[in-house]
């Protein structure tokens, strides 16, 4: 497993866009303005989603005009947007060393989530994960994370209420830069969603889960599980060799501890003839039965890498078994399949290249 944090692989840009008021104080420092500035530029950007500096008509025309020439403020261009029949929202961005991300908009009746990339490529190499067969490219930076939502904002008319981290790349191993930007998405400054309302969605890198929890993140977790035992997790997930299963499990019980109000998420993907016997659900509500938490299951969608969904009738006998649980799960309903939105199945034709998802 490459140790992202430390690859310096994101591209340098001349943006105040994901920096903190601090940083931009920083940056304006040699243009001789004062430090309320850095608060000004900060909530035009963040919260009132300015595109311009021309936007920002409580700073002075000279400033204006130099910022214009000096700094740029958007740096995502979108490539493509697509839409589902059940109205979920796909987007392609291109960034600027012409690298391209997915993120996408899922609306429901009571929230809307955009689920956003924290990486260009992967390097854990899931099995069903079509992203982890690009590798690892580079990390995004925090404004091309906060980006996302920003750009989408304006785009959908459908109001932002939650972010989840489940688009492309581990964001454990982009930690720094993806707790920056949660801290912005957060800030009543900033874009002003409940910090309770952003989920960060891990595979399990063990020594994140324990910072995560010491630094008191207010940020939900959930756990890409996908097996509840050692060897097949260690077959789908290589992951599981770094941080076999009973040293994840300590640190969801080390969060858990800390955290007595939360309960943490566990995802499941159903791959049927791998993980979903009945026998493997009995697996599963004994590993996760001592633990306060919600479980998530989500039949496979349809893609390249040789997996398929269980058969309705044996998902019938997996609710029988599951639904017996002491605790919430949700058989999740499949989103965004015609235009290849779901989970596990983005995939996007760009340049002759194929740009992936999970």
């Amino acid at each position: 497993m490459i140790d992202t944090e430390k690859l310096a692989t994101e591209p340098k840009a001349d943006t105040f866009l994901g920096k903190t008021v601090l940083r931009i104080e920083e940056m304006l420092r040699p243009l001789g303005e004062p430090g309320y500035r850095a608060g000004q530029i900060y909530k035009w950007i963040h919260h009132f989603n300015a595109d311009t500096f021309d936007e920002m008509t409580n700073l002075p025309q000279s400033l204006r005009d130099t910022l214009h020439a000096r700094f740029q403020i958007k740096t995502l261009q979108r490539a493509q947007v697509e839409m589902s029949a059940d109205g979920t929202e796909k987007y392609l961005w291109r960034l600027p060393d012409n690298r391209h991300i997915e993120s996408v908009l899922i609306t429901e009746a009571r929230r809307n989530t955009v689920c956003i990339s924290s990486q260009v490529g992967c390097s854990l190499g899931c099995e069903f994960c079509a992203t982890g067969q690009m590798g690892f490219i580079r990390n995004l930076t925090s404004g091309e994370i906060v980006e996302q939502v920003l750009q989408i904002r304006k785009l959908t008319k459908h109001p932002i209420t939650n972010i989840v981290f489940m688009g492309m790349g581990e964001p454990f191993l982009n930690y720094h830069r993806a707790v920056q930007a949660s801290r912005i998405l957060s800030d009543p400054e900033g874009l002003a969603i409940s910090a309770k309302k952003i989920t960060f969605s891990t595979s399990g890198v063990v020594p994140k889960i324990y910072q995560f929890t010491d630094e008191a993140q207010p940020f939900k977790l959930a756990i890409s599980l996908h097996a509840a035992n050692q060897p097949l997790r260690e077959r789908i997930m290589p992951i599981a060799r770094k941080f076999p299963l009973n040293q994840l499990m300590e640190s969801v019980r080390y969060y858990m501890r800390a955290k007595r109000q939360n309960r943490v998420t566990f995802e499941y993907i159903l791959l049927h003839g791998i993980n979903d016997s009945l026998a493997n659900m009995k697996q599963l509500i004994s590993l996760l039965s001592p633990i306060r938490c919600k479980l998530n299951l989500i039949p496979c969608n349809q893609n390249n890498l040789g997996f398929s969904a269980p058969p309705p009738e044996h998902l019938d006998k997996i609710r029988e078994v599951i639904m017996k649980a002491d605790f919430p799960v949700t058989i999740r309903k499949n989103r965004g399949e015609d235009i290849t939105a779901a989970c596990g199945q983005l995939a996007v034709e760009v340049s002759e290249k194929v740009i992936f998802m999970k």
